[in-house]
């Protein structure tokens, strides 16, 4: 047991961490209860309606809105920049007076910032990008839950339905989560994230060097993933040190 445990040690110890900031800002939409005007173009209206059919579980939730109790809530959240975030982006630019509204904008561009170890994550590899992305994305979905539910944001189900139209809500929403985003470590002051660090997805792991999660398991999951994305034009191939 000793000689375990001093291996364990060696590895989690012995190892130089080379700490890194993954940057990626997220489009933050919720579904609403309209549906797409028919004059949209065919592919686009193709398009929109697979964004409100398929959701990720991970990306329905419920929230405690103040006044209304629990309230099953369908989020998408895509990088910024990606096809999707655009799709949507230019339906409510289109149709900004519609009522109920399909998309709700809650935020055009969060900026999340994953920090991770560059020993053990090579982030000029897709995998290992759609990893931390999806890291990015579960940890925005507990903000938005989060903020939320704080009666002094006064966000209504009303607005989150887009019974009043998409944009009702946006900038209040974005404007509350930015209240937990901060500077990064050696980057400019005048930029913020909100910054966590990379989750250690093996639950048996080594114990974690004091401020910094081991990452040995989640290189080993983006590398078994063998090149398969999950979000589409999200997962498209990393350009190195760049966030999507």
């Amino acid at each position: 047991a000793a000689a375990a445990a001093q291996a364990a040690a060696a590895v989690s110890g012995g190892r130089k961490s080379a700490q890194k900031h993954f940057p990626v800002s997220l489009a933050v939409l919720a579904i609403g209860e309209g549906v797409p005007e028919k004059a949209t173009a065919p592919k686009q209206l193709h398009r929109l309606k697979q964004l409100m059919l398929k959701v990720p579980k991970e990306h329905k939730c419920t929230v405690e809105l103040p006044g209304s109790g629990p309230t099953q809530l369908k989020l998408r959240l895509f990088v910024a920049n990606s096809e999707d975030a655009k799709a949507a982006r230019d339906y409510v630019d289109a149709n900004p007076s519609q009522r109920p509204a399909p998309f709700v904008i809650l935020s055009t561009g969060l900026p999340m910032a994953v920090t991770y170890d560059a020993a053990l994550l090579d982030v000029s590899d897709a995998n290992v990008v759609d990893c931390l992305r999806k890291q990015a994305k579960t940890r925005a979905v507990k903000l938005l839950k989060q903020v939320v539910s704080d009666g002094s944001v006064e966000v209504t189900l009303a607005q989150l339905r887009g019974e009043e139209g998409p944009g009702s809500v946006g900038q209040r929403l974005h404007e509350a989560l930015m209240q937990h985003a901060v500077p990064l470590a050696g980057g400019p002051q005048d930029k913020r994230y909100v910054s966590f660090h990379a989750r250690n997805r093996h639950p048996g792991a080594a114990a974690p060097s004091p401020g910094f999660t081991m990452l040995d398991s989640l290189a080993a999951v983006a590398h078994s993933l063998g090149g398969q994305g999950s979000d589409g034009a999200d997962a498209a191939p990393s350009r190195r040190g760049g966030g999507g």
